[in-house]
């Protein structure tokens, strides 16, 4: 556990990837980050979400240099419209395209994609919240997951990996996780609202909350999904973290906190290899 992800350069776009996930050799893989595309302020450069009061034709210049690097078009993209919640997709090819051109033809409500289909690219963005990336290698299914603080509270990532139990007969004991950049401890101060529903739903949140005030404490959503991912049986030599702060690091990372909303998406990318 805890090995982190590496920093891979592409030219103009750099990913951050998980080692463990490389060494099978069964998927193309990575974290964006802002840097290497096209766009203006607040936007620049990589952005890769449509919903964010970005130029459509810039995200899709985007999406489709991204999808380049990993060798394929932007019809092989499937993506959700993510809302926070707990729901869990299973894709096929009849599911190529979704999302691909339009936040309108997305998967809706939907904050977790999980295919065992070779050339689908999954794709969830970020600028803030948790990305889960899953590879069950033995079954060659894949999952990417986007956890918010009302998603880790109601353990999107154990669903996802429930489903893939359920769907693809995965053993939790032998998938690979990796827990992908986003807003750390140090900058995720929150108030009385989110302390409540995590007080309420764990019996170890006193592990992953720190009072700051008598109203507000800061929340540790690395460590929360973590837990909920050991939980759920995933192996704890299994699980990659990145320990990156998107707060902390603007210059390489979209922050929805550090922008006051006003900012683009990166992207957790992931597909099995045709």
């Amino acid at each position: 556990m805890d090995r982190g992800f590496v920093l891979k350069d592409y030219g103009s776009i750099k990913l951050y990837e998980i080692p463990s996930f490389n060494k099978t050799g069964l998927v193309r893989h990575g974290f964006t980050t802002r840097i290497g595309g096209v766009g203006a302020k607040p936007y620049d450069t990589l952005n890769l979400a449509f919903h964010v009061g970005d130029n459509p034709e810039t995200v899709t210049a985007n999406r489709e240099k991204v999808c380049r690097l990993f060798g394929t078009r932007l019809e092989a993209v499937v993506s959700a419209q993510q809302v926070h919640g707990v729901n869990v997709a299973v894709v096929d090819d009849r599911h190529a395209g979704c999302g691909a051109f339009s936040e309108e033809t997305a998967i809706p409500d939907t904050d977790g994609i999980v295919t065992a289909r070779p050339g689908l690219l999954l794709a969830t963005f970020y600028a803030d919240c948790v990305p889960i990336f899953i590879l069950d290698p033995l079954n060659k299914v894949i999952g990417s997951v986007h956890a918010g603080w009302k998603g880790t509270a109601a353990r999107v990532g154990a669903r996802a990996i429930e489903i893939m139990e359920d769907t693809f007969n995965s053993d939790p004991g032998r998938c690979l996780v990796g827990i992908g950049p986003s807003i750390g401890p140090c900058c995720y101060e929150v108030d009385e609202q989110v302390i409540g529903a995590f007080r309420s739903e764990f019996d170890w949140w006193q592990e992953i909350l720190w009072p700051v005030t008598s109203e507000k404490s800061r929340l540790d959503l690395w460590k929360a999904n973590l837990k909920i991912l050991l939980e759920a049986g995933i192996d704890p030599d299994n699980v990659e973290l990145a320990h990156m702060c998107s707060c902390c690091n603007q210059n390489l990372f979209f922050s929805y906190r550090g922008s006051r909303g006003n900012t683009g998406r990166m992207g957790a990318i992931i597909m099995l290899a045709p």
